[in-house]
């Protein structure tokens, strides 16, 4: 069985959120610009979208604890050696199940959350490949505004083709 093209569209979307920070300090990594959040934080906020849906809407623990991250929560400019690797940790043990779904698995609903009812797994992929996109371009902007070169606009969409 072949992984599901929306699943290989996230990964590729995850292989985009490196590639905006690619090359770009710590320093800068971690400080707020312009009043967008920092790239540190916007990093942990991903990994809490990914773990509430990918790991806890399955009913497995949470890694970490990233409410710190969440919607509406206090601006703040974490580590990004704290944060970085979290996501990685939660986006790695979430790719064993992505890698298995197929359409029904898509269909499927998650638990836990109220919304969980009315979203399904293909529904909410579409949602954090979208979540991804925003964040990578407010990246986009404090690269700009910090003097560094913007990546161009969209990178390899190698695995991510249609088929």
């Amino acid at each position: 069985m072949s992984t599901h093209h929306l699943v290989r569209v996230l990964k590729n979307t995850r292989a985009e959120l490196r590639r905006a920070i690619d090359g770009m300090g710590e320093a800068d990594l971690e400080r707020r610009v312009a009043g967008i959040n920092s790239v540190a934080w916007i990093v942990g906020h991903l990994a809490g979208q990914e773990q509430g849906l990918w790991l806890q809407g399955r009913g497995l623990p949470a890694v970490a604890d990233l409410s710190a991250f969440g919607h509406g929560a206090e601006p703040a400019t974490p580590a990004i050696g704290f944060v970085f690797p979290l996501w990685e940790e939660i986006t790695s043990v979430s790719e064993s199940w992505l890698d298995d779904l197929d359409d029904d698995g898509l269909r499927q609903h998650l638990s836990g959350d109220p919304f969980f009812e009315i979203e399904n797994v293909g529904s909410l992929l579409t949602r954090v490949i979208g979540h991804y996109y925003l964040h990578i371009g407010q990246i986009t902007a404090i690269r700009k505004v910090l003097g560094y070169s913007v990546p161009g606009f969209v990178g390899s969409q190698e695995g991510a083709y249609f088929d």
